[in-house]
């Protein structure tokens, strides 16, 4: 049981790793490209939205780079 809770806390911590890591780009390029409305707003909106950048990182990217055809 303990190797189960290992791994899973593992793959949380990959999974939220990989979160913050995504949203240093999505902050500095692909909030624009999703919606132009988060072009120039200031620090403190990046800090509302992290927890939801950080959790729903696998749908932001997809969304970001879905081609357009």
């Amino acid at each position: 049981m303990i190797q189960v809770i290992d791994a899973f806390l593992g793959i949380l911590a990959l999974y939220l790793i990989l979160g913050l890591a995504f949203s240093i780009y999505f902050y500095a390029r692909g909030a624009s490209k999703i919606d132009e409305g988060t072009k120039g707003t200031p620090w403190h909106f990046k800090l509302i939205i992290l927890p939801g950048v950080v959790l729903l990182w696998p749908s932001l990217f997809i969304k970001l780079f879905k081609r357009h055809d």
